[in-house]
């Protein structure tokens, strides 16, 4: 099978490193304690079974989670994956020296006993519900596990061999890659779960997008994974190839800065909610593939909230909202308040045509209303960056912005919305606080109770509509394009939509 989409990676170890491409393939050759399927269901992979309160796996205080362990699994090179694997992956993960993406979830752990070979048993310092759904999983940050025979010699794992020819449990093994080259993977004959039905999995990153379609066409590429939304048109129409939408967890967004003098009005933000057309905007802007929602669960979700009372696009009413909260319009349709003009910065990527298109789009439906609103793009290695690095979102440097947000498995939302996760301390670039939202957050995160936990994500939901520290535009559907020849593709939900690599077969 010959894959391919536009980004090469920059590491084949999940762990180091924030692109999605890395987390991808490694479905293919690496091992985690669960999958997520495409029903939305934790599939059992290096654990035998899903810990929960029912069958003994979570304590009832919260604080204690046993994982019961595969035998007779192997590493491609041919040893065992036990217990002390699991042991060493967590240690791995906090260990300071290694530059992994987060240790959340993994730093609450105190410590992890090993009875047998195929037994992990985890201690918390406290409860927090999200822990089976974080641990060696499907998180927003996936890791999968380590093999402890071969990289326990090691100070730190970042510049280390197995970054660029990893040794894991999966069904393929990686042969070879050299950077800018095509990832070659060669069937496991030992996996678990009997050989793979392919042989082979080639991946080539291909930097532009009519080299792909090209490609699909002249049947030099059996599948384009992750297709940008705006190829949706032509893509969607290759012979011999078929394409798939999926729901994804994965969100757009406008986002305010609620500590920008203007943005720090709640009336403000919601007239620009109700002013933006969300609807037109994905029929124009994405050629009707995304999907409209509010809130940040997705509707295939359990935490959904499908009461929720969402902002209508209603134009009259967001002028009426200003007006009311003291912002008139001046001789130029304009307004003002104590002096101060409405005028604000939408920080965008440069090169994104998608979130570009949109901003010029929101230029013109906001000054109908009296809101002068200028784009100002930004490299995606600025806009992104972390805190000290000066990050436009990080540190603030934006009175609105549009971006996009890759949940995991788990609906907590904590680090995107508590008050004390402002950056650096987290991923709050709203800036935004409040209380109430904190208290449900706390529920949310201490309850082992789905439903008591539903309940405290539907007020959340609520919360974020009402007080509009961001205006969710559309949820994604990834979209993929597939040669007829191939079968048994069934894309997951959530971070990865690849989990049965298996069964691919072509």
């Amino acid at each position: 099978m010959r894959l391919a989409s536009l980004t090469e990676p920059d590491t084949l170890n999940p762990a180091l490193s924030t692109s999605q491409v890395s987390v991808d393939i490694a479905m293919f050759w690496a091992g985690y304690l669960f999958n997520y399927d495409d029903e939305n269901r934790l599939v059992p992979e290096l654990a035998a079974e899903v810990p929960t309160l029912a069958n003994g796996g979570i304590s009832k205080d919260g604080l204690t989670i046993t994982y019961r362990l595969r035998k007779g699994v192997q590493w491609h090179d041919g040893a065992p994956f036990t217990a002390d694997d699991v042991v060493f992956s967590w240690r791995t993960i906090v260990n300071p020296n290694n530059n992994v993406q987060t240790r959340t979830g993994y730093d609450r752990i105190t410590a992890i006993d090993t009875p047998n070979r195929w037994t992990a048993v985890v201690h918390l310092k406290s409860a927090y519900a999200p822990f089976v759904n974080t641990f060696f999983t499907m998180a927003s940050t996936p890791y999968a596990l380590f093999p402890k025979h071969l990289l326990a010699q090691y100070h730190d794992i970042n510049q280390i061999p197995y970054n660029s020819k990893p040794v894991g449990t999966g069904p393929f093994i990686v042969a070879e890659w050299h950077r800018g080259q095509t990832i070659r993977m060669i069937a496991n004959p030992h996996y678990w779960r009997g050989a793979p039905k392919l042989k082979e999995v080639q991946y080539r990153a291909i930097p532009d997008e009519n080299t792909l379609t090209t490609g699909m066409r002249t049947h030099e590429i059996d599948f384009w994974y992750n297709a940008g939304a705006t190829n949706y048109p032509v893509a969607s129409k290759i012979p011999g190839t078929h394409a798939l939408l999926t729901p994804f967890t994965q969100y757009s967004l406008i986002g305010f800065n609620a500590q920008r003098p203007i943005m720090s009005d709640v009336a403000v933000r919601r007239a620009l909610a109700y002013a933006t057309d969300r609807k037109r905007l994905i029929d124009t802007v994405t050629f009707g593939v995304q999907l409209l929602g509010d809130g940040d669960q997705p509707a295939f979700s359990w935490a959904h909230d499908p009461g929720l009372q969402s902002i209508p696009y209603d134009p009259a009413k967001a002028r009426a909202t200003l007006d009311a909260a003291g912002w008139r319009a001046g001789p130029d349709g304009i307004r003002s308040k104590d002096g101060v003009r409405m005028h604000v910065q939408i920080a965008t990527t440069t090169g994104g045509a998608v979130g570009n298109r949109l901003a010029v789009l929101l230029q013109s439906a906001w000054r109908d209303i009296g809101v002068e609103a200028e784009v100002k793009p930004y490299a995606s290695a600025i806009m992104f960056a972390n805190y000290q690095a000066g990050g436009i979102l990080q540190s603030g440097k934006f009175d609105v912005q549009f971006s996009s947000w890759l949940a995991g498995i788990d609906p907590d939302d904590y680090t995107l919305f508590a008050c004390d996760q402002i950056p650096p301390n987290g991923q709050n670039q709203y800036r935004f606080c409040s209380h109430e939202l904190d208290a449900q957050e706390k529920i949310a995160l201490t309850s082992y109770d789905q439903a008591v936990r539903k309940r405290a994500y539907a007020r959340i939901q609520q919360i974020l509509v009402d007080q509009v520290p961001l205006v969710t535009m559309w949820f994604a559907r990834r979209f993929d394009v597939v040669s007829d020849d191939l079968k048994g593709y069934k894309p997951a939900h959530a971070v990865t939509t690849f989990w049965n690599t298996w069964e691919y077969e072509i």
